[in-house]
């Protein structure tokens, strides 16, 4: 027979005030490929304003060829991380997608974009919103990533929670 035992977690639930929304935008323009855009502080004041404690923030970008990570902002992972993608789908090497047709200039063949944010699989980020912040390890940031040629860009926050 199976004992039972205690969880190895304290769970606490917050019953106290009404389940709100807040969202509101984030207006880049990127500057080159494959930029890594640290976006924290902007994330974590519009988290601030909502007045909300509790709860958890949705950090998304609409556009097909970017993405939005949680990892270190050190010099080494930066250029890490630009090399990798690099390797993995060369801007110089040919891609299928390159021939199809492109109505507007910025739609210039960009298959090495698609393929990198295919494999990066995150156009968004769930984090929680603990005491009214953004709860972040110690060396964590948020990065928008841009995967093409420099453009005007957008990140979409959707907070979720509850105020105290």
């Amino acid at each position: 027979m199976r004992q039972r035992t205690e969880p190895a977690f304290a769970a606490s639930f917050d019953t106290t005030g009404e389940t709100r929304a807040a969202s509101f935008d984030i207006a880049l323009t990127t500057t080159r490929t494959t930029e890594l855009i640290d976006i924290t502080e902007q994330v974590a004041a519009g988290v601030a304003e909502t007045d909300l404690e509790t709860g958890i923030a949705l950090i998304s970008t609409p556009h097909t060829t970017c993405a939005v990570i949680v990892n270190e902002s050190e010099s080494g992972f930066v250029r890490d991380f630009q090399d990798a993608l690099e390797r993995l789908a060369p801007i110089d090497a040919h891609y299928a997608h390159n021939d199809a047709p492109h109505a507007e200039e910025f739609e210039a063949p960009n298959g090495y974009a698609h393929i990198r944010s295919a494999f990066l699989a995150s156009p968004s980020v769930m984090l929680p919103v603990r005491d009214g912040e953004l709860g972040l390890g110690r060396w964590q940031r948020v990065f928008f990533v841009e995967l093409d040629r420099a453009r005007p860009r957008t990140v979409q926050v959707t907070v979720l929670g509850r105020s105290a």
